[in-house]
């Protein structure tokens, strides 16, 4: 056997062995997380496939990334909060630039006044998603990090204590 070829043989069982963890952005700008999830970008943000289904778009790869990370891990109530709550974020800040637009090109003051007093409870609203979201991607970067290396497991005795009482 050539030694090209036998590079290639060892590079193809290697790239089979780290697959289930890799993530990675091929020639065409997706990114390919874990060997079954496509983070395709769109126009309006991030498309997730799970092998060939789709699965949603986000706003950013963040989410998106998170998004896989939780459901490779099993974590589907924290997956689907993260396509929640980040949906809900991305209408809230449209309708957000799009009344603040309005009230910006309102030539009547109290209009302008009334649109920004209604946008100030939306914008608390905003923050509010944007830290719920905060967390969700915090949780999903601790059990990506837990299922590299089981840092968090207790270290402790196999066997019971035996004393001889």
């Amino acid at each position: 056997m050539k030694p090209d070829q036998e590079f290639e043989r060892i590079f193809r069982q290697e790239y089979k062995d780290i697959t289930p963890n890799l993530i990675w952005q091929n020639n065409s700008g997706e990114y390919e997380a874990f060997g079954r999830y496509r983070i395709v970008p769109m126009r309006p943000g991030y498309q997730v496939f799970c092998s060939a289904t789709e699965v949603g778009i986000f706003n950013s790869t963040r989410s998106a990334l998170s998004w896989c990370i939780a459901d490779k891990n099993s974590a589907y109530n924290t997956a689907r909060e993260l396509l929640t709550v980040d949906n809900k974020l991305a209408a809230l800040t449209h309708d957000i630039e799009v009344r603040a637009a309005v009230g910006d090109r309102s030539k009547n003051p109290a209009l302008r006044e009334t649109i920004l007093t209604k946008l100030e409870s939306k914008i608390i609203h905003k923050k509010q998603l944007e830290n719920q979201l905060s967390k969700c991607v915090n949780w999903a970067k601790y059990i990506q990090q837990r299922g590299f290396e089981d840092e968090t497991a207790r270290t402790g005795r196999s066997q019971p204590n035996k004393t001889g009482r």
